[in-house]
């Protein structure tokens, strides 16, 4: 636990911080699995999809710190984008990408994120490796 003169100054640390660039986590290659596709045959069954999520914030406290309290648990983040990709079909992929970026905003206090989710469509596999489609979204509702 931190005492009161030191919380005060790790976050004018975090203040000083918030003018310059934002701090990054990346999750990369989260597995997935939606019922997803443009006809009802690809949707009947989940398939496996990845994705990566990029959550932009200022953790200059969390860092000194050395506390999960003062961060975000990216177990967590885990947890609900994998639930949000399965808990509906989806026709199309950027449908699934903005779902997962909004699950990430609503539910975390991050100032972006950034989405990308691949996925190998049965139909392409001889043409290419995979389909890919990558959203950002911001807590201001800019790009």
């Amino acid at each position: 636990m931190l005492n009161g003169i030191t919380h005060a100054l790790l976050q004018m640390t975090a203040e000083l911080k918030s003018d310059r660039q934002l701090d990054r986590l990346k999750l990369s290659g989260i597995r997935i699995f939606p019922r997803i596709g443009v006809t009802p045959e690809e949707r009947a069954s989940p398939q496996e999809c990845h994705a990566d999520v990029v959550i932009s914030g200022n953790w200059a406290v969390a860092a000194a710190a050395d506390d999960l309290a003062d961060s975000i648990d990216y177990c967590l983040i885990l947890e609900k984008v994998r639930t949000v990709a399965a808990a509906r079909e989806y026709v199309l992929l950027e449908t699934l990408a903005y779902a997962l970026a909004k699950c990430v905003l609503t539910n975390f206090p991050v100032e972006s994120v950034n989405v990308k989710v691949r996925k190998r469509p049965a139909v392409l596999r001889d043409m290419l490796d995979c389909v890919e489609i990558e959203v950002e979204e911001s807590s201001t509702g800019h790009r």
